[in-house]
């Protein structure tokens, strides 16, 4: 069996498909299955036990317009798949693998694309439904059996990747037995899922100061802050509002080296992002701060001891920007998120009563 996966473009739900990948690919282990992703989605599938290749969908460059829309069908057609498994809700997967004439096309019936379907699967209908959730129930339609994964997503890391980060980032992985907390303080979908920058100083400020009191043989605590392009200047905001300086990263590494950041985090404090679903998939504890999203479909899988959020009848609203005051991000304290983000530490299966803790190298 040749099959093609399209996967999400959002970092946060690719993270979130993983399970269901993996239920495919345990239902016939010798299939070859392709993945077909935009780069930033291949990148961090790279050398993921689910994925035999990863073919990449270049939306800014080779496959942009309809003229490039059709060099990636023609690309498509020619690796003669036999069956397309689409996570991607959007009308254009549908189009792509039936124009390309890919016999067997799976995918839930949404977006008017039903007829480019061979087997249109119908939404669950069970509310609220957690995103891993929903794309196992879309693999279950292939193999009528509940799959063996149980629903945490995973992410794996080359050694020579890790390696490569610790040169690059000597100030985050030496010394070896030193502590790092991460601190993602931005969101690319909107202003209304982000909590309000001098709270998350205050956050780093009061981990870093506790836990050099807690952990008194580890050599260093600091901070670092991540990122994607565009979120430089509310980084830099955050760090000049701190007291013990940060590492500030965002905007400044490729999706593989932010994986290698954070393998070296003892906890990220984040917004409901991409990088929270990385972390959680590499095993780093997180502390998720929620407002305007869902935390019963979209947190991190079985980590509800990591969500911290505000107690307001108007979340979650899911939208983009909040119309009103913010109440949701604005009720959220520093003391609760200090709170779970220590707690969550101790909890970590590194936790070591001497000092030395989860995120150390060697």
């Amino acid at each position: 069996m040749n099959i093609l996966v399209r996967v999400p473009n959002w970092i946060g739900d690719a993270v979130m498909c993983l399970p269901a990948l993996m239920d495919l690919r345990n239902h016939d282990p010798h299939a070859k299955i392709t993945v077909l992703a935009r780069p930033i989605i291949g990148e961090l599938l790279e050398g993921h036990p689910g994925v035999d290749e990863v073919m990449m969908y270049i939306h800014q460059g080779e496959h942009q317009g309809l003229s490039g829309l059709w060099h990636l069908i023609q690309l498509v057609k020619r690796k003669k798949f036999d069956r397309a498994v689409l996570f991607q809700n959007a009308f254009e997967a549908a189009l792509i693998v039936w124009v390309a004439g890919i016999p067997s096309r799976i995918g839930y019936a949404t977006d008017g694309r039903r007829w480019l379907l061979s087997e249109p699967v119908p939404r669950p209908d069970r509310a609220p439904l957690h995103h891993t959730a929903y794309y196992q129930e879309l693999v279950k339609t292939i193999t009528h059996s509940p799959g063996k994964n149980d629903g945490t997503p995973q992410l794996f890391l080359s050694p020579e990747v890790k390696q490569a980060c610790a040169r690059q980032f000597p100030e985050l992985f030496l010394p070896s037995d030193g502590m790092v907390i991460g601190i993602n303080p931005g969101s690319v979908y909107g202003s209304a899922k982000r909590w309000i920058p001098e709270r998350f100083a205050e956050v780093g400020d009061r981990l870093v100061e506790q836990l050099t009191k807690e952990f008194p043989g580890a050599p260093c605590v600091r901070c670092v802050l991540i990122g994607g392009k565009g979120e430089e200047v509310l980084a830099q905001d955050i760090a000049r509002r701190m007291r013990n300086e940060p590492v500030v990263l965002s905007g400044k590494t490729t999706i593989q080296e932010l994986m290698g950041v954070l393998t070296r985090c003892s906890v990220l404090i984040t917004n409901d992002t991409g990088p929270m679903h990385v972390a959680q998939a590499l095993g780093v504890p997180v502390a998720a701060i929620f407002g305007s999203t869902d935390p019963s479909t979209t947190s991190p899988h079985e980590q509800f001891s990591g969500v911290v959020t505000g107690s307001v009848r108007c979340a979650p609203c899911l939208l983009r920007a909040c119309p009103i005051d913010h109440r949701c991000m604005t009720q959220v304290s520093v003391e609760q998120v200090v709170d779970v983000a220590l707690s969550q530490i101790r909890m970590s299966s590194g936790y070591r009563n001497e000092g030395r803790i989860r995120g150390h190298v060697g």
